[in-house]
């Protein structure tokens, strides 16, 4: 089968890293997948999954590492940084054999480094893939070529539950999984946090990751008891299934991937009305919106959702769950990669 590289300019397993690993998987019927990253708990969990991995510590090693490689026949190739594509480029033309190559764009706060500098690549024969239809948006800004843009979003694989968990008991349980970087706003849950009316069934905030800002939101939440910062959490999955609800903040995020690991496990997602995540949910039906960086709007729906009857909450899980299984689909979007890779499908997978 055709070898199929993705190189990450990444060895930890945050979301790019993990929707590398879940597209090499869901691609794996069709071609001999391999993984190229820096050293990091990738490549652990490639090996669990049964996927080659190798380590590159440079871009002469990287280099170094794709030569021989590229030698192959009808090799394809998925990078996600601009040196990386790059360098691909640069042994295909002394090979002379460049191959099929597509830049998968995950996105970041860097404006320049995640969407800027790709406007050139197009002029290599390199295909973009942007995950998120506001990936495409900050794309087109930079002046990006519009026929050199594919959307293709992140997806989420495995087993969906069927039926939403029911209503605890005692006080709505809210679950934030998130760096705690200023990026990421977990400010503006802390402030409407603060500004919730003082009732006895103020809803609970718990909110999971690290950060270099983890001091500095401890101490702004000290005076608000039913925030819990709880660090890092092995089992996000978990986390989130033990909530009534999951919240983002991020206004600015390309995709949010644990916005569907929310939906999958049946959990009503709160989202900003702008960036990637706002552009996953349809507002009222599959998920509820708040205006982007209004911490009294975050409030008042917070308020709202609270309110909601049984049967409401179900059907919100129902719509998002339909939006798991049709356009967030493995399958589906695993392939829409295989087409731009010019993989041959020779049969389905049961």
């Amino acid at each position: 089968m055709s070898p199929v590289i993705y190189i990450l300019h990444s060895g930890q397993l945050y979301g790019t890293e993990r929707m590398a690993m879940a597209t090499l998987m869901e691609l794996h019927p069709w071609c001999a997948p391999m993984l190229l990253a820096p050293p990091g708990p990738v490549h652990a969990e490639a090996e669990r999954r049964g996927i080659e991995s190798r380590v590159f510590t440079s871009v002469p090693s990287l280099a170094q590492t794709l030569w021989p490689l590229l030698l192959k026949q009808q090799v394809r190739v998925l990078s996600t940084s601009v040196s990386q594509a790059a360098v691909v480029w640069l042994l295909g033309t002394l090979l002379g054999r460049n191959p099929r190559h597509i830049h998968v764009v995950h996105g970041g706060a860097d404006e320049r480094l995640s969407y800027g500098r790709k406007r050139w690549l197009p002029f290599f024969g390199v295909q973009l893939v942007a995950v998120s239809a506001y990936v495409r948006e900050r794309l087109l800004a930079h002046r990006c070529a519009v026929q050199r843009i594919t959307v293709i979003e992140n997806f989420l694989t495995g087993e969906f539950p069927q039926c939403p968990p029911q209503r605890r008991p005692g006080p709505t349980r809210v679950c934030m999984v998130t760096r705690l970087d200023p990026i990421k706003r977990v400010d503006l849950a802390v402030r409407a946090w603060q500004t919730l009316p003082k009732t006895a069934d103020r809803p609970h905030l718990r909110i999971c990751g690290t950060g270099w800002q983890n001091d500095e939101l401890r101490q702004m939440a000290a005076v608000t008891p039913e925030i819990e910062f709880a660090g890092f959490v092995p089992d996000t999955l978990r986390e989130l299934s033990r909530s009534d609800f999951y919240l983002h903040t991020c206004d600015r995020e390309p995709f949010g991937l644990a916005v569907l690991e929310a939906m999958a496990v049946g959990v009503p997602v709160i989202v900003p009305d702008q960036g990637g995540a706002g552009s996953l949910v349809e507002n009222g039906r599959s998920g509820f919106h708040y205006r982007a960086g209004d911490v009294v709007d975050l409030q008042r729906t917070l308020e709202k959702v609270m309110t909601l009857s049984p049967s409401d909450r179900a059907a919100v899980v129902q719509e998002a769950r339909h939006g798991l299984l049709t356009r967030f689909a493995a399958k589906e979007r695993s392939k829409d990669y295989a087409e731009l890779l010019g993989l041959e499908m020779r049969h389905e997978r049961s």
